[in-house]
């Protein structure tokens, strides 16, 4: 949704609470839905967008199109998208070198702040320390109960960070074109846990 020229979204959201909305069966799940659904003004950036079908597609293995229809149906809902253009962009690189942050928080933390807007909703430790840098208000719907339940969650339906994730990722691909070359992998990675 676009809003008009004399309407700002005061409350950023990152990439995360709203992969989490969107998940079926993650503990966060029905937390960021209503969160987000619950309050108003929300603004986030096509970077963020773009970071998010990323997030849902590698790391929560959701299919490509499923997890873009879900980001177009979230994006045609009651919430402001920036988008980024290179004063933005250029100003962002600055913010995360300064800030020590991910490019993508950069640039909705400068869109945030360019909107003059002094909420932003995340989970996302190292950008809520850079919010409280720039005096920011930080809203996050997750609280320590909650990441002990996603933390659990992670740690059965996810693969590990790093190369049994990627390998993972490898397998998956492999599976939906050629069965025996996966089943071959995935013999020879002793399940994803080394390189063949």
């Amino acid at each position: 949704m676009t809003l008009s020229s004399d309407q700002f979204a005061g409350r950023g959201l990152d990439a995360m609470l709203i992969v989490y909305s969107l998940l079926e069966d993650h503990p966060a799940s029905a937390v960021c839905e209503s969160f987000i659904r619950e309050h108003a003004s929300w603004h986030t950036t096509t970077l963020t967008l773009l970071e998010a079908v990323s997030i849902l597609t590698k790391i929560y293995d959701i299919g490509f199109n499923l997890a873009s229809q879900q980001l177009s149906q979230f994006s045609a809902g009651p919430i402001e998208i920036i988008e980024v253009d290179l004063p933005i962009t250029l100003t962002s690189m600055q913010i995360a070198d300064a800030l020590e942050i991910d490019i993508t928080d950069a640039v909705l933390l400068q869109a945030t702040r360019a909107r003059g807007a002094n909420v932003l909703a995340t989970d996302d430790r190292k950008l809520i320390q850079a919010c409280d840098q720039v005096d920011i208000v930080v809203e996050n719907p997750i609280d320590v109960s909650l990441r002990r339940q996603m933390a659990s969650w992670e740690s059965e339906n996810l693969p590990q960070k790093g190369l049994p994730r990627i390998l993972k990722r490898i397998h998956h691909w492999l599976r939906q074109n050629h069965q025996h070359a996966a089943e071959d992998f995935w013999s020879r990675t002793g399940g994803g846990s080394h390189l063949p």
